[in-house]
């Protein structure tokens, strides 16, 4: 282990502070080899992470989508703030974050810029937006000393589209934080007041889905699959938890069709989703691209199995016919004919709930990822 007068100082960037939840507790961890500061976006939060933490935090104003005049405006707060802290490490995160870091730091001559991978924007447009957004990823990459992804679907990608050459670096089996398995626990929480709460009773069969109600995530087959499968089966039900995003919308039918129909029940954001997993009878996350697919992790860790898409990182923590089901992407079809498996099908259901906890236990037990990414920072830093 690092000495305590040698360790070097690490900056954590991202866009803005609500991704650092990222790194909730593993700051802990790392303190023990590194003097973690974090850098993002001013605000509240940023301010509530930092004390959580308790470790010093910057504000620096940085746009998530492409603002040229905002992001050269970043880019030289950055560099000021940087050569002003002389860290020994800059480890970027979130696709704006991670340019604008990882361009900053190499203008400083920072020793060790780590570009975390999360996931690739580019995988879910086309034309010239898809061009751009890989010539951003490149040179992010390009900027990076170290390359550091959250799962082996998304290191294989960067070579497939050759995004770089150089190594690619994976923490355990991946993700970025793990799974806290005494918290994502369904003894850790009881559900009957809010199933009481939303007329539920022990004959309804819950579909679920945690997560940002955008076009991305697939919220307009789900949606529409449900729609025909509630026609078929009347005690189904459709839980969403989370809030709808201007950038990616939903269609207008469908935002219709959440608000006016009886059986969706539109819970919002959450800051416990616990109680609202544990309501579930299975997980359905139909997103056209992830890193890695947190959501499904914890819907595991709850004994929730999950009707997933085929896709980078997804399909690393589900496992087809054993803890959940694997479709196509952008499928309203192959996930209506998946939710209908299911519904119909309860002992299919419990072989896979008895599974789901532990499949995720053995690969992503939280203490332990934070003790191999501190051990992985150090080897190459130290």
């Amino acid at each position: 282990m690092v000495k305590e007068h040698e360790k070097g100082k690490f900056l954590i960037v991202t866009t803005v502070p609500g991704s650092l939840h990222f790194f909730k507790g593993q700051i802990g961890e790392l303190k023990k080899g590194f003097d973690i500061e974090l850098v993002s976006s001013p605000s509240e939060k940023l301010d509530y992470y930092c004390e959580l933490e308790e470790v010093e935090g910057y504000g620096v104003a940085m746009a998530r989508e492409i603002s040229p005049i905002n992001d050269i405006k970043s880019l030289i707060k950055l560099v000021k703030l940087f050569k002003k802290l002389k860290p020994k490490v800059v480890h970027g995160n979130t696709p704006k974050g991670a340019l604008l870091s990882m361009t900053a730091s190499w203008i400083s001559r920072v020793p060790h810029r780590i570009y975390c991978v999360h996931g690739l924007r580019y995988q879910g447009d086309s034309g010239i937006k898809r061009k751009m957004l890989m010539f951003i990823e490149r040179l992010t990459c390009k900027m990076a000393t170290d390359i550091f992804s959250v799962s082996y679907g998304v290191k294989e990608l960067l070579k497939i589209d050759k995004i770089t050459s150089k190594n690619i670096n994976l923490i355990w089996n991946g993700s970025i934080n793990g799974i806290d398995i005494d918290y994502f626990s369904p003894n850790a929480v009881d559900d009957t007041g809010l199933r009481k709460k939303h007329g539920l009773n022990s004959n309804n069969f819950v579909f679920g889905y945690v997560g940002r109600i955008v076009k991305d995530k697939g919220i307009n087959e789900l949606v529409e699959a449900f729609v025909e499968i509630n026609n078929k089966y009347k005690n189904t039900k459709l839980l969403l938890v989370g809030g709808f995003e201007d950038l990616d919308p939903i269609s207008s039918k469908n935002e219709n069709e959440i608000e006016t129909n009886k059986n969706i029940i539109y819970a919002g954001f959450q800051r416990d989703i616990r109680p609202y997993l544990k309501m579930m009878d299975v997980f359905t996350f139909p997103s056209y691209r992830e890193g890695f697919g947190i959501s499904l992790m914890e819907a595991a860790a709850m004994n929730v199995p999950a009707i997933s898409t085929n896709i980078t990182g997804c399909n690393e923590i589900i496992d087809d016919g054993y803890n959940g089901i694997l479709i196509k992407s952008k499928s309203t079809v192959e996930l209506k004919n998946a939710m209908n498996d299911l519904v119909t099908n309860k002992d299919k259901i419990k072989e896979m709930s008895k599974v789901s906890r532990q499949y995720v236990i053995d690969r992503y037990e939280q203490k332990k990822l934070w003790e191999k990414s501190l051990e992985a920072y150090t080897n190459i830093i130290y």
